[in-house]
This record gives structure tokens, sequence and C-alpha cells, in this order.
């Protein structure tokens, strides 16, 4: 009888933890949500909505003009992303692999910081943690 109750505590407990591994309740997301995702920046006469966005390594960032004139996405430095021209109803995606804070602006309605201006902020995907599978453990 011990030894059922035993092997019955050890299946609950692996389910336990199986099961709040898989919900993100011990901090660890599923593989899967680390390395990538997506997320949406509306692009509106003037506005950028979010304006600040923070997105994981691994993330498309999808922008969507939803205003009645031509917008455009341009990086503040260098030019890793951007898009000239987005008429109205277009849109234009962009991967983020590099952890950093990338600033970025419409060159018709705003400039670096000012106007219409935004910001993605690209943190380190988590690491996968592994898990040693109480299943496998021998009771005494």
């Amino acid at each position: 009888m011990k030894r059922i109750l035993q092997k019955s505590a050890l299946i609950v407990s692996a389910l336990v933890l199986a099961a709040a591994t898989a919900l993100g309740v011990l901090g660890a997301a599923p593989a899967s949500a680390q390395s990538s995702g997506k997320s949406k920046v509306t692009v509106g006469d003037n506005y950028f909505k979010p304006q600040d966005l923070t997105v994981t390594a691994g993330t498309k960032v999808t922008w969507t003009n939803k205003g009645k004139i031509l917008h455009s996405v341009k990086p503040n430095t260098g030019s890793a992303f951007g898009a000239k021209a987005l008429g109205s109803g277009k849109k234009y995606s962009f991967t983020f692999k590099t952890p950093g804070t990338y600033a970025y602006y419409c060159t018709f309605h705003g400039g670096p910081g000012s106007g219409q201006h935004g910001t993605i902020v690209v943190k380190p995907a988590a690491s996968t943690t592994s898990t040693t599978s109480l299943l496998g453990q021998k009771s005494g």
C-alpha cells in the first residue's frame, strides 16, 4: 500500500510540475513563445500606437497604416528596417532578432524623438530550462 501511495504521489507531482511549466507558472515559457511572436503597431495620421513597444528577440512586428495619408517607418539610425512609403491600408513587417532599442519615426510627420515617432525595445529571448522527470525516479 505504501509503495502505491508513493508512486501515486510521484505521478501527481509530475503532472502538477508539467502543468505549471506549460502554463508558465514557473517562469519558463514554452520554447516557441520564447523564440518568436507577433506584435502590431497601428500607424495613424500623426501617431504610432503603441508608441513604445517591448518584444522578445525573434518577434515579428507589423505596422499597419490605418490613417488616410501616406506614412513611413524610418529608424533614427542605420537602415536595418523601415518602409519609405506606407500607403493607407498597407502593411510593413520586420522580425527583430537582436536585442536592443530601436527608435524610429515617420519622415513625413515627425523626426527622431519628436512628432510621429516610436520605439521598439527588444529583450533577449528567455533561455529554455530542462526539467528532470519525476516518473523516471525509483521509489524506495
